[in-house]
């Protein structure tokens, strides 16, 4: 029996971990999906999470490894006295941990080696603005300039992060779409850490 209770905790504890999510189809798609559900005793639900993982989630994959390799330009040299504004994306659709982290801790952080090295262009004073996939800016702070190191899932060092004074989490997350409105032109969320040389207008558009 008591493996029994054990099932059944897992089970609620992955449910606790999921989203739910609402597609629409046509009555002749609907139709296909159920019989190839029933095809391989599988619930709809089960057979669009299968393809979700064998095909989605690579497809994302691949654009966030070509991201990192097509970098973004790099910031211009700073002026004396210069503050830079940036969007970090808060690593959610790898780790919904990570990005609790940040916003639970006041911190903007990146992870594992290619990525973490992109905190380090982060200075005193710089704006940043935390960017949660599929929502969009959910929080910004004034970075601290002082770059801390910790363990990432148990690994040394794979976590690189700043803290964020002033730190502000939005009632109301502002989207790609509307942040690209607000700064009058569109940009690609992609990076882990994108600059934003117009970043005092979308700051302006916050306070």
């Amino acid at each position: 029996m008591s493996d029994f209770f054990s099932k059944l905790e897992a089970k609620r504890k992955r449910a606790a971990l999921t989203e739910s999510m609402t597609i629409r189809v046509t009555v002749e798609e609907d139709a296909a999906i159920k019989e190839l559900a029933n095809f391989y005793d599988l619930t709809r639900q089960d057979l669009i999470h299968d393809l979700i993982v064998e095909y989605v989630l690579p497809a994302w994959k691949k654009v966030e490894s070509d991201s990192a390799v097509q970098m973004a330009p790099a910031p211009p040299p700073r002026e004396d006295g210069g503050l830079f504004h940036y969007v970090l994306n808060t690593n959610k659709a790898n780790s919904s941990d990570d990005h609790n982290a940040m916003l639970s801790e006041s911190i903007a952080a990146a992870f594992e080696d290619g990525y973490k090295e992109k905190i380090d262009r982060i200075k005193r004073g710089d704006i940043v603005f935390l960017y949660e996939s599929g929502k969009g800016i959910v929080a910004y702070g004034v970075a601290s300039g002082v770059t801390e190191e910790r363990d990432h899932f148990g690994v040394p060092g794979k976590t690189r992060f700043q803290r964020l004074e002033g730190f502000s989490v939005l009632e109301k997350p502002i989207s790609a779409k509307d942040i690209c409105t607000r700064i009058g032109r569109n940009i690609k969320f992609a990076q882990t850490l994108t600059y934003l040389n117009d970043g005092k207008k979308l700051l302006d558009s916050i306070e």
